[in-house]
């Protein structure tokens, strides 16, 4: 119960709004639910970065454990060896080679291209040592390149596996000659464990560009006696190919993989995989412990190509709902301004059906009371019933062909032409001997009513006494605009001679009083011989709005006044 009440107090407040912010409401609406979307669109997008980025720690991570798996595996086969040279008297290149056999050199130590065994002797004991590897077919070996005159103790190397020709031609060399493998040598000696160089470029590698490598070195002394120092257990690693026997190519084709070491004079680049290079995201780094020296692994994934699926579906269905919603609040603003047009014309036209009803009472009451006037005037100034019946039924007929007129006009401001025209065409007499010659303007009902009536008494009275009633007789009807007002003419000419008459009869009252009255000014009559004469002015009144009685606005349009 509690849950519908607020559903019907949301709908109201929802309605009040429309109402109220016809304009704002929709659009705000909108907006909102677009932020939403957005919003929502961004938080979908923000998982879906979070998942990419644990998905490249994780394989960032693999990557590095395989390389620690592998560095472990070979450093296990390095001290197998260094336990060989260690317990044996005297080692034969042909035993070293059996030894290397087993332990699969190319499988079990992949990215290993040269494993070998760096002699430790006195510079004394250099001619025994050339004449054993004269013996083994090195008649012409040397220690290269040459040690410096005062250093007494020498490294050389003396065995080598694989016996490739690259390798062959490394007999005899000096170790200690470069600074990076001298100072991992040192190193190995004064810890007694294994050490790895910096970087370097492999010897076996001279030939090639950006192919670096290093070397790690296993001290191996007598287990015996005096524990004299016997040599150097060594491995030379290829770093590309290192990594490419730890790390399933599967890991290494998505993104790029970069390995870094640090020395003491800053970051150094030793691999970088061949993989996607183009649209790469944010790095995700991993350290990792080769062979006793610190590396970074940096792996950059693939940059996500624009939105994820996911969210182009909430961007959509949620762009598409806001517009659905749009359109179902425009609908329903469209059909409250409907129903409120709709109340607001029902009210209207029932303002304007009871305006219509007064205005109706007020115009037939006007009416009788004109017909009542025109009743007792005429009866006054009528002789005999027939007389009085065919005075008053001319009268009103006038009367009705001035309200016929004003009836087209709808009660609006009324041509005088027409007017005039009009009371002609209710007359049979004087068919082309009356003459109309004016501009056409209008005037307003009130006025058209008082001088329709007049015009009639103007030409009763020229058929019967005046012009019309001799056959070369004539009228002339002139009007003009002067200034505010509109100067109208009444001249007879041909008929019979014109005197005043001695008694006023009811169309002269008419004329001179309520004609006057109506139009604000008075009448001018002139009886002269040659005919009648009368002169009056129609005030030129500003058109407005006609208001019905109870202050609605009209259709129609009156003059003032």
């Amino acid at each position: 119960m509690t849950g519908l009440k607020l559903g019907e107090w949301a709908k109201g407040r929802f309605d009040r709004w429309l109402r109220d912010y016809p304009r704002a409401t929709p659009i705000a609406v909108f907006l909102f639910t677009i932020s939403l979307v957005c919003a929502s669109g961004w938080s979908v997008e923000l998982a879906g970065e979070r998942t990419r980025r644990a998905d490249a720690a994780a394989r960032a991570t693999e990557i590095a454990a395989a390389i620690e798996r592998q560095a472990a595996a070979n450093s296990a086969y390095f001290q197998a060896t260094s336990a060989l040279f260690a317990s044996a008297q005297t080692v034969s290149p042909q035993f070293f080679q059996q030894f290397v056999d087993r332990l699969r050199l190319d499988y079990d130590l992949s990215g290993v291209v040269a494993f070998g065994w760096s002699e430790a002797l006195d510079r004394g004991a250099l001619p025994a040592l050339q004449a054993r590897m004269a013996a083994q077919g090195f008649s012409d070996f040397r220690i290269y390149p040459a040690p410096a005159r005062g250093d007494r103790a020498l490294n050389a190397i003396t065995m080598l596996e694989p016996r490739t020709t690259g390798n062959m031609a490394l007999i005899g060399y000096n170790m200690a000659s470069e600074s990076r493998r001298a100072a991992a040598m040192a190193r190995a000696r004064r810890t007694n464990a294994m050490a790895s160089t910096d970087p370097v470029q492999l010897v076996i590698d001279r030939d090639r560009t950006s192919s670096p490598g290093f070397i790690v070195y296993l001290p191996v002394s007598e287990i015996t006696g005096r524990r004299r120092f016997k040599g150097f257990v060594y491995g030379a690693i290829r770093t590309k190919d290192f990594v490419a026997s730890a790390v399933k190519q599967d890991l290494l084709v998505d993104g790029r993989v970069d390995l870094i070491h640090s020395t003491d004079k800053g970051e150094e680049h030793i691999f970088a995989s061949s993989g996607e290079t183009v649209l790469l995201g944010q790095p995700v780094e991993q350290r990792l412990s080769v062979f006793g020296q610190q590396w970074t692994l940096r792996y950059y994934p693939l940059a996500g190509h624009g939105a994820s699926p996911l969210t182009l579906v909430v961007l959509v269905g949620g762009v598409s709902f806001s517009l659905l919603l749009l359109a179902y609040i425009l609908l329903v603003q469209r059909r409250n301004e409907d129903l409120q047009t709709l109340v607001s014309a029902q009210a209207e036209r029932e303002a304007e059906r009871a305006a219509f009803v007064r205005e109706l009472n007020h115009r037939v009451k006007n009416s009788l009371a004109n017909v009542t006037s025109i009743i007792a005037l005429t009866r006054r100034n009528a002789t005999d019933i027939d007389s009085f019946t065919s005075n008053l039924l001319e009268r009103v007929r006038a009367l009705a062909a001035s309200h016929s007129l004003l009836d087209g006009a709808q009660w609006g401001p009324t041509d005088l032409k027409a007017l005039i025209e009009a009371q002609l065409g209710s007359h049979d007499h004087g068919q082309g001997r009356i003459r109309i010659n004016g501009p056409n303007v209008l005037i307003s009902p009130n006025d058209a009513l008082s001088i329709g009536l007049a015009l009639h008494e103007l030409l009763t009275n020229a058929v019967r006494y005046g012009a019309l009633s001799a056959e070369s007789g004539h009228v002339d009807i002139s009007w003009n605009i002067a200034g505010e007002a509109i100067q109208v003419h009444w001249e007879e000419h041909g008929g019979p001679d014109v005197t005043e008459p001695a008694k006023r009869g009811f169309g002269l009252n008419l004329i001179e009083r309520a004609l006057a009255q109506e139009l604000g000014s008075p009448i001018s009559i002139a009886f002269q011989p040659s005919g009648l004469r009368c002169q009056f002015t129609i005030p030129l009144r500003p058109p407005r709005s006609f208001r019905l009685r109870n202050g609605q606005r009209g259709k129609a349009t009156a003059a003032a006044g």
